[in-house]
């Protein structure tokens, strides 16, 4: 699961319980405080019950706006990608290049339109012209309440959600291309999440956004002079059992 979510948190189509889950933001990688980086890599071992492995980013910074980069995991290359970020180094165009030995290699344009409500995902092809879009509405928590994907002007499929903030849960509801109702679901959102953050305003400890027993995730951090994390170790505490699921090494380059 890590793996997936790491891999397509910014070239994958989204749905209503993945932008939950992403909330936190604690999977942007490449995102320093500062603009002085000439490039860094990002070695993240993984610790699943049957399987350890690790996965790779290279991201080297060509200016301010353009990130290229290089994903492996077990040193196999996963992707090769180009994010064009804006001054607080949110994506606002990704395109990736997928390899995988066993199905066919695939390719992902996307630019995103971000508002204070609605967030657009619009998916090109490789004349630049529009394919899809998905459209995500989101209520005055910023939590997605309605993902509308677009193909050809026409409706594929909806996504809704209704919240009780109280309960923590949230009416999870999907409907296809004919307006039938495919799924209705009652599921878990933890909102507010984040119990602690540190005085590098990074998260230090947090409640699993989606989990049902209010699962306790824990971050250590180990910082360079310039206040940028360089190691974290995330642990997972689930009824008093505590276990490190991850822990991510960055080695930073600076450019002076």
């Amino acid at each position: 699961m890590f793996f997936l979510l790491n891999t397509f948190l910014v070239f994958s189509q989204t749905s209503i319980p993945s932008e939950l889950m992403n909330k936190p933001r604690t999977e942007e990688l490449y995102k320093t405080n500062d603009n002085n980086v000439k490039n860094i890599i990002v070695n993240e071992t993984n610790f699943l019950k049957n399987e350890t492995y690790t996965n790779k980013w290279i991201y080297n910074y060509s200016n301010d706006s353009i990130i290229n980069g290089r994903l492996y995991k077990d040193d196999e290359l996963k992707s090769i990608f180009e994010y064009i970020v804006d001054k607080n180094k949110e994506i606002k165009e990704s395109k990736v290049n997928f390899y995988n030995k066993s199905i066919a290699n695939d390719k992902l344009h996307i630019k995103y339109d971000r508002t204070d409500s609605f967030k657009t995902l619009t998916f090109l092809d490789d004349k630049l012209s529009a394919v899809s879009k998905m459209i995500v509405e989101m209520d005055s928590l910023k939590s997605p309440i309605k993902i509308t994907s677009v193909k050809n002007g026409e409706i594929g499929a909806i996504e809704t959600a209704e919240y009780d903030y109280k309960s923590n849960t949230y009416n999870y509801k999907v409907y296809n291309y004919l307006n039938e109702l495919v799924l209705n679901k009652l599921e878990y959102y933890n909102y507010p999440f984040i119990i602690d953050i540190n005085e590098n305003g990074d998260i230090v400890k947090m409640i699993g956004p989606l989990s049902k027993n209010k699962s306790i995730i824990i971050f250590e951090y180990k910082y360079d002079k310039k206040n940028n994390w360089i190691k974290r170790t995330k642990k997972f505490i689930e009824n008093d059992n505590e276990s490190t699921i991850s822990i991510v090494k960055r080695n930073i380059v600076y450019i002076n």
